[in-house]
């Protein structure tokens, strides 16, 4: 690298930090991260940078008190620092070389944080060596978007509604230094590395794309498709003043703009990781399934025991409690889907109006980064189709086991009606043959109470009609005769009475 290019001229540094305020948890609850924790968060990070304010004191940021009215009113973007006479900024301090302004705002859902800190220019006193940016390097904290102590919940709401953190960085090379683009490119590696305080260009973001903005030369640094700790991070090398004031003329959008990069950015990521659960949900649903013929009967109708059902009815639960997650899952990669084509739009208004401020053609931030918001929907529509088919396929488990419950159940039901009608039956048959039985008996006791009534003139002695008494010594004693006679009239008269009574009801 030639030593000519080892300082930059009036530096200026941007930092754009992005929050979420109210967070939705995978849980199906909700936090809020409420404005005094953000003010707290904000007033460590100037702490941390050793901030003062525009008199070298102190700062005790303080934000608007009628916060919660403007977040009814629907107004959706606003400024944190109330000024009815300007834009609501709070000015700041880097001594000894360094001034600056905090513009903190709430971007319809979002609390944005940017701090601007720059060298006056002037001539032959605004060089700065690459070796000294590392002093400006953001805390931690920045990066993270985490509060001190992020162990505890309040750290761990910070995190979940953290979008993301943009630097960037901008200032002038010496005109002898200019040439292309790309042989200039070493020169931002060498700013980065040593901003970052790292040996190796490997620990900074990925370098994405490079190329003539507002006059200057502009490099990005940022990884797309997984997270990276120092988050996106710019730096634009200015030849003369022309690039300057447009920059100026566009830096109260900026923060919006990058807003909206990072927000589809994270739902994209956030997609990854729903699809990621919904796939592992999907193995599961395989293996019950592929499981199923064994653990049950198979034939049709199915025999099913107790054990068996209840094993069905458990794996019904089971499928029906992954069927809802996955359905949610699914509502969540359609929402992911309609937010990022909501925020792509917003991201080219925003830079269209930004083209028409400064006068310029800004299609190297338009044209990559809507191939690349295209790239996040079309990921999405093919992991939508994926699910949708897993969908499909837990719908036929649960409908395949549900059929086989349902059909053993009518089994059992057609069964258990039968043997009740059986039983029925058997009773009723039961109770009439009783009642035959009783019926009998009563005729056989009356009428062999009949006889009884009669007996005693059996024991009277025999005679011929002529008057002359018979003698006959085979014939029994008149008390067997009666007691005989009686049993078998009470024989008959039952054995009679059973014949009439179901001849009678046949």
């Amino acid at each position: 690298m030639n030593a000519n290019t080892s300082s930059i001229y009036a530096l200026n540094i941007r930092l754009f930090s992005y929050h979420l305020r109210n967070v939705h948890l995978t849980d199906f609850t909700e936090r809020h991260l409420e404005i005094d924790l953000v003010t707290s968060y904000y007033q460590n990070l100037l702490n941390s940078c050793k901030i003062l304010d525009q008199n070298s004191q102190q700062i005790n940021l303080k934000f608007r008190e009628d916060f919660p009215k403007m977040l009814d009113s629907g107004l959706a973007n606003f400024d944190l620092i109330l000024d009815s006479k300007a834009r609501g900024i709070y000015r700041i301090a880097l001594p000894p070389k360094y001034k600056g302004f905090l513009y903190p705002q709430f971007l319809n859902d979002t609390y944005s944080f940017s701090l601007t800190l720059y060298h006056p220019q002037k001539s032959g006193d605004d060089e700065i060596s690459f070796s000294e940016l590392s002093q400006l390097k953001p805390p931690a904290d920045f990066f993270a978007g985490t509060y001190p102590g992020s162990q505890d919940e309040i750290g761990q709401t910070f995190s979940q509604a953290f979008w993301g953190s943009t630097i960037f960085l901008s200032g002038f090379i010496a005109q002898n230094c200019r040439d292309t683009v790309e042989n200039l490119k070493s020169t931002a590696d060498e700013l980065l590395k040593q901003f970052l305080g790292i040996k190796f260009l490997a620990e900074a973001p990925l370098f994405y794309q490079s190329g003539e903005f507002l006059g200057g030369y502009i490099y990005e640094y940022k990884s797309i498709f997984r997270p990276h700790q120092y988050g996106q991070i710019l730096i634009l090398l200015i030849f003369d003043e022309t690039t300057t004031d447009k920059l100026n003329d566009i830096q109260w959008d900026l923060p919006e703009l990058f807003l909206y990069y990072h927000k589809n950015r994270q739902n994209f990521l956030d997609s990854r990781q729903e699809y990621k659960a919904s796939q592992d949900e999907i193995k599961k649903i395989e293996e019950t399934i592929k499981e199923f013929p064994g653990n049950i009967p198979t034939n049709v109708p199915p025999d099913l025991s107790e054990k068996d059902l209840r094993l069905l009815k458990r794996e019904i639960k089971n499928l029906l409690d992954w069927s809802l997650g996955y359905s949610q899952r699914i509502r969540s990669l359609g929402t992911f889907q309609n937010t990022i084509e909501i925020n792509r739009q917003n991201y080219l208004d925003t830079l269209s109006r930004m083209e028409v401020k400064s006068q310029s053609d800004l299609g190297i931030w338009r044209d990559k980064a809507d191939r690349t918001f295209e790239r996040f929907q079309r990921q999405i529509e093919a992991d939508l189709v994926y699910l949708q088919q897993g969908e499909r396929l837990l719908d036929t488990a649960i409908n395949t086991i549900r059929g086989l419950v349902e059909i053993d159940q009518a089994e059992r039901d057609r069964q258990r009606e039968k043997t009740e009608k059986d039983n029925k039956d058997k009773q009723e048959k039961y109770n009439q043959e009783l009642q035959d039985k009783i019926q009998a008996v009563g005729v056989g006791i009356a009428t062999g109470g009949l006889v009884a009534s009669t007996s005693g003139l059996i024991t009277q002695p025999w005679y011929f009609p002529n008057g002359k008494k018979i003698e006959l010594a085979l014939i029994p004693h008149p008390f067997f005769m009666v007691f005989f006679g009686s049993v078998l009239c009470s024989l008959g008269a039952w054995w009679i009475a059973t014949k009439w009574i179901k001849r009678g009801r046949g």
